[in-house]
């Protein structure tokens, strides 16, 4: 362990940190309570054996400041006092001493107490190792509850909490924000005509091509079904830009579609757009009104709500 001695006088503190050391522990001598303090402060302590009386900073002063770091690694102090009374000693343990020690410090004394704390140490690491681990864990399970398993989007409990960010950054700081909802045309037909499986297998991929074209501020999800909602912090015209962008980009990903006619043809999406004032609800609403609308135009097209963009499907070269 790694022991750090503080005492005043130098030849106490001299005979304690060697008997430190001969019972195969790291001594780590301080000369006043300051100097301890930032010993634990910059080093992976594990023992304080602090004097009682020093100037400047006491022992027991230490030791409560000591204790205020216990979220961050738990260190055992023992306290060194010629003061030999039970009142003392209680004092001490109130303030969060481990353990008393009376002056002359007998090396067997030392050696117990030394041993006591290694076995205390040790239990607090593993606490706190074992801390960390089901706090890791409880964030990887808050992570997973708000994924999707198939795609790896967001879910719709993911998509409703960032909504409420987005919209209250919007009334706070007037950023402005929108929401493009796709939706894989004739989707039903890939799945009776390849299975389901193959389905899937288009929806994971329209998924990456979509994560690929994102910027970091922007978010997707899984709304439903075969309908993915791209969220972003942008003025619609920005929106819309970047939702066709998306568009486009799935098509020219050419990801197999046989349920449709004609060769070689490849999986596209619809898209709606929508942004503004109001709430996150009105405008999903919105959006997935100009996504029928795109829907109901021949599909593989775009539009905003309250605008129209009109944008031919393309026939991917043989």
């Amino acid at each position: 362990m790694n022991v750090v001695v503080v005492d005043d006088d130098p030849v106490v503190r001299l005979v304690l940190a060697k008997a430190v050391a001969s019972m195969g522990h790291v001594s780590l001598p301080a000369e006043t309570g300051e100097a301890a303090l930032h010993l634990v402060e910059t080093k992976p302590v594990d023992v304080v054996v602090s004097d009682w009386m020093m100037p400047g900073m006491t022992g027991l002063q230490l030791c409560e400041l000591v204790r205020a770091r216990d979220e961050i690694q738990y260190v055992y102090f023992m306290l060194v006092t010629a003061l030999d009374d039970t009142e003392h000693a209680l004092a001490g343990i109130a303030a969060g001493v481990d353990d008393c020690l009376v002056k002359p410090v007998r090396p067997f004394d030392l050696r117990l107490r030394l041993m006591v704390a290694e076995r205390v140490t040790e239990l607090h690491r593993r606490l706190a190792e074992r801390q960390r681990g089901l706090e890791r864990s409880n964030v990887d399970l808050a992570a997973s509850a708000r994924q999707d398993t198939l795609t790896g989007l967001g879910n719709r409990l993911k998509m409703s909490e960032d909504l409420e960010i987005f919209r209250s950054r919007r009334d706070r700081y007037h950023e402005s924000f929108g929401v493009a909802l796709f939706d894989i045309d004739h989707f039903k037909t890939l799945n009776d005509t390849a299975g389901h499986l193959a389905g899937d297998k288009a929806l994971r991929e329209v998924a990456t091509v979509i994560r690929r074209e994102l910027r970091e501020a922007d978010m997707a999800y899984r709304y439903g079904g075969e309908e993915l909602l791209v969220v972003l912090p942008a003025g619609v015209r920005r929106v819309a830009a970047a939702a066709d962008r998306i568009r486009k980009a799935v098509e020219h990903a050419a990801i197999p579609h046989p349920g449709r006619p004609g060769p070689g043809t490849v999986v596209t999406a619809s898209v709606g757009v929508a942004a503004g004032e109001g709430e996150a609800e009105s405008f999903l609403l919105a959006a997935d009104s100009a996504l029928y609308k795109a829907k109901s135009s021949g599909r593989n097209q775009m539009s905003v709500a309250g605008r129209w963009f009109a944008i031919p499907e393309l026939t991917p070269s043989p």
